[in-house]
This record gives C-alpha cells, structure tokens and sequence, in this order.
C-alpha cells in the first residue's frame, strides 16, 4: 500500500507539472538568434531571401545523412520555396511571403504535414563594420503538450540558430559574393534637346542637397507665376567640377513645354541636342559616387572624350516613392 501511495503522489506531481507548468509558458513560442557579417547588407540578403546556396550552411542538413533539399528560386525572391525530406530530419517547406529589400524577409513554415505554418523572420540592420543579422521563429502552441513541447524544443532551435548563423557568417565572409552595383548598362545615345527654367547654384556635394531643396522652390514658384507646364523630370546640369575645392557649379531646373522667359534668378534655357554617355542609377543618392566612378572608368576605358559637364535626370525621386532602394537617375555626359 505505501509503495502504491508514493506512486500515486509521483503520478499526481507528474500530472500537475503536465498542466501547470504549461500555463506559464507563453504562447507563441519565440526563437530569436543573431550575429554580426562583415559585409554590407546587400551582399547578404540576396542568398537569404532566395534560398541560393542554403544547403552549404543549414544547420540541420549535416545531422541527416540521408536528407534531400531542394529550392526554387523567384525573382524577386516573393514565392522562393526551400523544402526538405530526410529519414531523420522528417520533411518540412519554407516558403519566402514578404521581403523588404535588404532590410527584411518573412517566411512561412511547414513541418511535415501541419496545417498552421510557424513564422520565420530576418532582419538585416547596417552597422559599423558590417551588418547585424537576426534570424528569429514563433509559433502559436497549443495548451498543454504542444507548450510543455516547445520548452525543451526552444533549447534546440536556439542551438541550430546559433549554429546557422555560425556558418552563414563563415561561408560569406571566406568568399564574400560582389557587391551590387546601383548602375545599369552604360550606353552612349543622343539626348533630344528640351526647354527649360533654371536657376544657378554653387557648393560642394555635402551642401547641395539643402542648396537644392531652396532653388527648386524658387523655380516651381516662377512656373507657376508663368503658367508653364512641365515636360519631364526635374534634374540638375553640373557644369563643372574642382577637385582641388570639391565645389562644383551648377543649374537645377525643370523641363517646360512652352519657352518661359527670364525672370530674376530663373533662367530661360533652351538645350540642344547632344551626344552623351548615359545610364540609369537605382538606388540612393548616397551610392552616386559608386555609379559615377564605373561610368568614369568606362569613359577612360573607351577613349571618349567628355565635355566635363554632367545631367541628372530624377526619374523617380523621393516626391513619386518614399523607399530610396526604387529611386532612379538618368546619369549623362556629354561627349565633346
């Protein structure tokens, strides 16, 4: 009878831990692991969000043998699908539903056969030296073998984070993938000659921004005083560059229908048609001088000779889309 009694009291305390101890785990259960690459975000993001090369650093893959992998890639990563089946490892899919251009990526996954799919999110934060990289997983469970589950599960899945991470680091930064570039093809076209209203400015490219902001609004408050009607992107004509000072001088303007006429710091222009080497830059102003040091190597490169004059055309600026990695910029030299 006694040996009965002190078996019944290790059942009940075995049956209030099953019940209890659940009540006090929250649901989802949250798994969140990060490291830090020595790279810049875009040279990470793209393998991450498109599955590419997956196999060589999944933490799981190793401890399965007989594991087979298999990815799909999509452009523009929305829809890319890494599934997996294995004696050991079970089978499971992720599937890419939301990206955010080197910043973020959410997933959704399926272990085996389950209806609901947990959430797997990357965040991808620039810091000095490279990126931070958080690789984080939740997931409703259910009360109370599904919560009691995920106690000891937690425990794993931070180690196979933590390991994943480990070798993601190590696999980018010993063969780090090329930096992308901001600049399409380079190309050498005639630019059509336009009308337009300008005004002059001079500075170095730290002041120019702000200089810039205060001589488009006295140009767009000239156009309206004369009723003229805009023909294309507003852009900047640099028409010089000491290298010596970092000051350029320059004319922003914007392009009209009809001829304005000259009215206190706006200017008439009207631009003929010329010769130029072009391209288009997509992405932030802060990589222009990546894009105009390729298209200056080009331009040794081919032997032409350049007026030192320079446009920029915003076709999509900050006004028309508030992400800057959409922003786009004809680049043009005129050839002399």
């Amino acid at each position: 009878m006694k040996a009965l009694k002190i078996i019944g009291i290790i059942v009940g305390v075995l049956v209030a831990a099953i019940l209890i101890v659940p009540i006090f785990t929250p649901s989802p259960a949250v798994v969140r692991a990060d490291v830090e690459i020595a790279l810049e975000p875009e040279q990470i993001f793209p393998s991450v969000a498109s599955f590419k090369g997956r196999d060589l650093w999944d933490p799981w893959l190793s401890a399965d043998s007989t594991a087979d992998a298999r990815i799909e890639s999509r452009d523009g990563y929305v829809g890319s699908t890494y599934s997996w089946e294995g004696v050991a490892l079970g089978t499971g899919r992720m599937e890419v539903i939301s990206v955010k251009e080197n910043e973020y990526i959410e997933s959704h996954l399926w272990f085996g056969d389950v209806d609901s799919p947990a959430l797997v999110e990357w965040t991808f934060e620039q810091v000095d030296g490279g990126t931070s990289v958080v690789w984080s997983f939740s997931q409703d469970t259910k009360y109370p073998f599904g919560r009691l589950g995920m106690i000891f599960g937690k425990m794993f899945l931070k180690q196979s984070f933590d390991l994943g991470l480990s070798q993601l680091k190590q696999l980018m930064e010993s063969d780090p993938p090329a930096e992308p570039t901001c600049l399409g093809p380079i190309t050498i076209e005639t630019q059509a000659p336009f009308q337009a209203m300008v005004a002059e400015g001079s500075g170095t490219m730290a002041d120019i921004g702000a200089a810039l902001g205060e001589l488009y609004g006295i140009i767009f408050s000239e156009l309206g005083k004369q009723q003229l009607e805009h023909a294309g992107p507003a852009f900047v004509h640099y028409l010089d560059f000491d290298e010596t000072t970092g000051i350029s001088n320059y004319l922003p303007g914007a392009m009209v229908k009809t001829a304005g006429k000259t009215k206190g710091k706006v200017k008439a222009v009207n631009y003929p048609g010329m010769k130029v080497v072009r391209a288009i830059h997509t992405g932030p102003y802060e990589k222009f001088t990546e894009s105009y040091g390729i298209m200056a190597e080009y331009i040794e490169n081919q032997g032409i000779e350049v007026s030192g004059e320079a446009f920029e055309f915003y076709l999509v600026n900050a006004q028309d889309e508030p992400d800057p990695a959409k922003w786009q910029t004809v680049i043009a030299f005129p050839i002399k």
